[in-house]
């Protein structure tokens, strides 16, 4: 008998839940049983999968879910999620152009990724949004044994923020305006897009587990005790007018939880902003809280203030039935938790309106064999059926041996003729494939340099110092514009690359003086060594003596002075040109 039930995992930082569901008469879902376990410990510790994997285990056994295919939601910490647009092409130019696409978003090889993508909005637009999401194949295979060792056959991963907009829509559509779904997990907050058919989804490094280390900081604990007293006695500290609570030490705690959500606040009210102006988005209307942080007292308050929009859970049993065999108030109590459940569910029903998938090679493999079973199992008879047919003719002597022959020899004959005519497909394959390239390169630029612009801008986060010239070097040279609008450096010959950018700017008088000048440098470098850090500039292996330049001089003798860097490029982003 074949098993009817939707079987749902999430695999979080701090705590694993599975869910089992059903199909109702009416095309929705209903909850038979969901099953929580969670451990403690920082999530960043090396102990957390296994953890995870004892936990994954326990739950699989108790709902009896040994031998179910079933796909698994992974955190948003380890991958990354982009957003760009592109072109309306047709089907055949989608894919190439998705993956060139891919390729200069993703900061590590795409051979060495799991990588899936969505189309968004309109396709008759003159634009279309790709969504792309990444991750390090070898991560995501080290969470798939995991998943494979608890008794599941893996299907593969879906992303956290895809599930939760898939139950947001799935909960939430008929609610007008613009909602932001603000999902606070052990390592990052999500923040969630829903605007008619628009979505747009930022992940911030920002989560529970900070507020933790922030509170072990404070009291000089270590993390586990920490963690408990945050769950024990923690709680926004509303500010103003509202008194502290008695307990110093709980009041305390309250306001390094203020400080830490006001931190998140920042990075809520960045994304708003960036969603409006860059993303063509609308003002949001309401915010809904879900992760386990979220359930800290008074955080729907204090998000309320700092907004000034009403805010209020998420539910994402709102529009799901709930079998009178679960414990309700267990339910009611976490359903602001239990949203990529929901949307995983859904999308293994065919429903959801995104669909990204990742998938470990082993699972690729696994597929692949699928596909091909019938065709072998076809290809087996035929070989049988030959196998026969020739021993009945082999018994009719060599002459129909060599009749047989002679039929092999002209059937050979055609097929080099075909062959020949591969050979030219692949030739105009080719030519074809060299047309297309100048838009491509058109859209790696017009994307690449106004991130690189874009970086610099973020990582000077002083107003003590600020750039005046920012400007292009080939093999040390400036290049600057000729009066017919080329581009030519001081060296002469026929053919330059752009091979780095010099900065120069002015810093003023401050505690630290020509310092932050170098500060700047080194956060640059820092985030270029960084195994998460960008690939704009190659500052690796490079001196901050032979790349910086500072001016200094006595106190208050001017109100600036200059200052100049090098900051070369990776090979792979510098740009050719003919002077």
């Amino acid at each position: 008998m074949a098993d009817d039930r939707i079987i749902t995992f999430n695999l979080g930082s701090q705590q694993v839940t599975g869910a089992v569901f059903s199909k109702t008469s009416g095309g929705g879902l209903r909850l038979e049983r969901v099953e929580k376990r969670e451990f403690a410990g920082d999530p960043a510790d090396d102990n957390a999968l296994a953890q995870c994997a004892a936990s994954l285990k326990d739950i699989v056994s108790t709902i009896k879910a040994g031998g179910a295919k079933s796909t698994y939601v992974v955190s948003s910490f380890p991958v990354l999620m982009k957003f760009a647009s592109l072109p309306a092409l047709d089907g055949e130019q989608v894919d190439q152009i998705v993956e060139f696409e891919a390729q200069q978003q993703v900061p590590y090889p795409i051979n060495e990724v799991a990588w899936g993508y969505q189309l968004m909005g309109d396709p008759d637009d003159i634009e279309v949004e790709v969504v792309l999401a990444a991750i390090k194949a070898e991560e995501l295979t080290e969470i798939d044994e995991i998943v494979s060792g608890s008794g599941l056959k893996s299907l593969g991963a879906e992303v956290a923020p895809i599930a939760l907009y898939n139950a947001l829509r799935f909960n939430y559509s008929d609610t007008e305006g613009v909602g932001v779904l603000v999902d606070i997990g052990a390592r990052t907050t999500d923040i969630i897009f829903m605007e008619d058919n628009k979505m747009f989804i930022r992940t911030v490094k920002i989560g529970g587990a900070d507020i933790s280390r922030s509170i072990s900081k404070e009291f000089g604990v270590d993390y586990a005790a920490a963690d408990y007293r945050k769950i024990a006695d923690g709680f926004v500290a509303l500010g103003g007018a509202y008194a502290d609570h008695d307990d110093p030490e709980i009041a305390a705690i309250s306001k390094v939880v203020r400080n830490s959500l006001t931190r998140l606040h920042s990075e809520i009210m960045r994304t708003v902003n960036f969603y409006r102006s860059q993303q063509g988005g609308s003002a949001p209307t309401f915010v809904l809280l879900s992760g386990a942080t979220s359930g800290l007292p008074f955080i729907r308050e204090f998000f309320a203030e700092k907004l000034s929009l009403p805010v209020d859970y998420f539910n994402a049993f709102r529009n799901v039935t709930v079998a009178g065999s679960v414990d309700q108030d267990s339910v009611a109590q976490n359903a602001h938790t239990m949203g990529e459940l929901v949307g995983s569910a859904i999308n293994q029903t065919g429903g959801a309106p995104v669909e990204i998938e990742l998938i470990p090679e082993s699972v690729k493999a696994s597929k692949d064999l699928d596909k091909r079973k019938p065709s072998l199992v076809l290809a087996l008879i035929a070989v049988v059926a030959l196998l026969g047919a020739l021993g009945f003719y082999f018994s009719k002597g060599a002459g129909i041996a060599a009749e047989r022959a002679e039929s092999i020899s002209v059937k050979a004959d055609n097929l080099k003729k075909f062959n020949g005519e591969i050979e030219g497909l692949k030739e105009e394959i080719e030519i074809i494939d060299g047309k297309k390239m100048p838009f491509v390169e058109s859209i790696r630029h017009r994307v690449y340099w106004v991130e690189v612009f874009n970086f610099l801008g973020e990582k000077m986060d002083s107003d003590v110092m600020f750039m005046t010239v920012l400007e292009p070097l080939a093999d040390g040279q400036p290049v600057i514009p000729d009066q017919d609008g080329g581009l030519i450096t001081v060296a002469d010959g026929s053919e330059a690359v752009i091979d780095s950018f010099e900065i120069k700017g002015l810093w003023r008088e401050n505690p630290r003086g020509p310092e932050v000048v170098y500060d700047y440098f080194k956060r640059l470098k820092e985030d270029a060594e960084s195994e998460s850090g960008n690939s704009f500039f190659d500052l690796k292996n490079v001196d901050i003596g032979e790349m910086v330049t500072v001016t200094t001089g006595s106190s208050n003798d001017r109100y600036a002075y200059d200052f100049k860097m090098v900051l070369p490029l990776p090979e792979a982003n510098q740009v050719k040109f003919t002077k």
